[in-house]
């Protein structure tokens, strides 16, 4: 009798392994069925329209066509393809599946997806773009180059997706003879994708980014750039923090040269739920009627009512041998209540700071900043110290008051930025 349970274990054993990687593709089957199905929006279908599974791998047939009017109506009158057939062979693993990824007609866009997914959906992926070359129709000569690209990852069931992309050159030459090229770009991220917005960290940077004239000389130069981004969503609160860098190391155009140039700015203390219905709406209809902005208007009520904070916590640059710095901070408090049916009601809530400095070699080599200087010296809004001039300023019921007391209404100075 022992012997027989053991005969019968060993059989069950090999039953099961012989029968695993059909069960491998069933799950791999409806795993990719529902991942195709969430791959539907308002600009693009997805669909199977072949799928055979085999025993140890499966074929799989995808096509992707894009339903938004406009979005075809351009790709159209550039000759792109406004449909794509992706083709995929799946191989069945014993705790994996792994997948290798080409479009059908693979000379219009050399692109080639390796995907190895385990059972439970998590994701490792490599996208690798080859050396794509596009050249325009008669009506629009412009064309593309981008050198081979490569974008990795892992992505797991609940959303979390980390990456790293590398795109060495991009070349594009319109048809007037003006040119834009960009050179290695690097990206990394970490997060997920919420409801129209990324949580999470990403990080990318830029050698070189330039655009020629049409006798291909240098109209703009910015060279050595770096972006990171940081959004964090606080689930007891519901409340999200945005924050953004970015540093350019020099720009330079026809009319001038700068250096250095770094922006820190970051939006604080922002309701999540109203925010997210606010995206929505306007993913939805990116050309807003008066139905939209109606539908709209109670989240933004909300938004206000709940308080919000903007803060540029530095922006800095330097010009020739000069040099500026700034820093403010505005926040909306909580209680700010239907503005929407009294939008004046918003200036005289602000409360905030503003300090900038310029350095004396900003003022003496730009004398249009000399006169403004002088103007508002005696409007005792600006002092002079050792190494230039500082603003320093407080928001307070709709003014800014200087540390001399002087006051300037905000809406005074509103307009006078949107007259110049």
């Amino acid at each position: 009798m022992e012997q027989l349970r053991k005969i019968g274990a060993i059989g069950g054993a090999i039953s099961l392994v012989l029968c695993w990687p059909l069960a491998v593709g069933q799950i791999g089957e409806n795993a990719i069925t529902d991942g195709i199905a969430k791959l539907n929006n308002s600009s693009i279908q997805a669909e199977i329209v072949e799928y055979d599974r085999g025993y140890l791998s499966s074929n799989v047939k995808t096509r992707l066509t894009v339903t938004d009017e406009n979005l075809k109506e351009q790709l159209a009158q550039d000759g792109m393809p406004t449909e794509f057939v992706i083709n995929s062979v799946v191989s069945h693993g014993l705790v994996s599946l792994n997948a290798v990824s080409t479009l059908e007609n693979k000379d219009s866009v050399p692109v080639t997806l390796t995907t190895s997914t385990e059972l439970n959906g998590n994701t490792d992926f490599n996208f690798e773009l080859s050396q794509f070359n596009y050249q325009g129709s008669d009506h629009n000569n412009t064309s593309v180059s981008i050198t081979k690209s490569l974008l990795s990852g892992h992505a797991t069931v609940l959303g979390q997706v980390d990456y790293t992309l590398s795109v060495p050159s991009v070349q594009i030459d319109f048809e007037n003879g003006e040119e834009v090229t960009l050179s290695n770009l690097k990206g990394v991220g970490s997060g997920q994708q919420a409801k129209g917005y990324w949580l999470g960290t990403q990080n990318f940077t830029i050698d070189r980014f330039l655009i020629s004239d049409s006798a291909m000389q240098p109209f703009v130069t910015i060279e050595n750039s770096k972006y990171d981004f940081e959004s964090h969503l606080d689930e007891t609160t519901k409340r999200l923090r945005s924050n953004l860098k970015l540093d350019i190391a020099n720009i330079e155009t026809n009319e001038g040269q700068v250096n250095n140039l770094n922006v820190d700015f970051e939006i604080s203390k922002l309701d999540s739920q109203s925010f997210e219905k606010i995206v929505e709406i306007y993913q939805s209809n990116p050309v807003l009627n008066q139905e939209d902005v109606a539908e709209m208007i109670p989240f933004i009520d909300t938004l206000f009512a709940k308080g919000f904070e903007l803060s540029m916590n530095n922006i800095s640059l330097e010009l020739g041998k000069g040099q500026f710095e700034s820093k403010w901070i505005v926040s909306v408090p909580e209680g700010t209540e239907k503005i929407s049916s009294n939008p004046s009601l918003i200036l005289p809530a602000l409360t905030g700071h503003v300090h900038s400095s310029f350095s004396n070699e900003l003022v003496e080599e730009y004398p249009f900043i000399h006169e403004g200087i002088d103007e508002l010296i005696v409007m005792e809004m600006i002092k002079e110290t050792e190494s230039g001039y500082e603003i320093n300023a407080d928001l307070k019921d709709g003014n800014l008051v200087f540390e001399s007391g002087q006051k300037m209404p905000l809406m005074a100075l509103l307009m006078s930025s949107l007259v110049q």
